[in-house]
């Protein structure tokens, strides 16, 4: 989980300074959005280190019901 100080005050996507962690994915800063920035380093790292082969953001939607899934952005699918 990466909002546990938003969940635990009963926010769905507000962390504590009320920021909607799913919009700084792109461009996370260290000291306004720590989790986020800290999840995109390591996911990276490993990437570059070759030793990711997958990962799954498991989410919900606080106003839909099932499931909805996010797959990877391909710029060239030709590679």
């Amino acid at each position: 989980m990466l909002n546990p100080d938003g969940v635990s005050r009963g926010y769905y996507r507000l962390d504590t300074l009320a920021y909607n962690l799913n919009r700084f994915y792109l461009n996370p800063q260290r000291t306004e959005h720590p989790t986020i920035w800290a999840t995109k380093k390591i996911v990276v790292q490993q990437h570059e280190f070759k030793n990711l082969f997958m990962f799954v953001d498991f989410h919900a939607h606080a106003s839909k019901k099932a499931g909805f899934m996010f797959g990877n952005h391909l710029t060239d699918v030709n590679k």
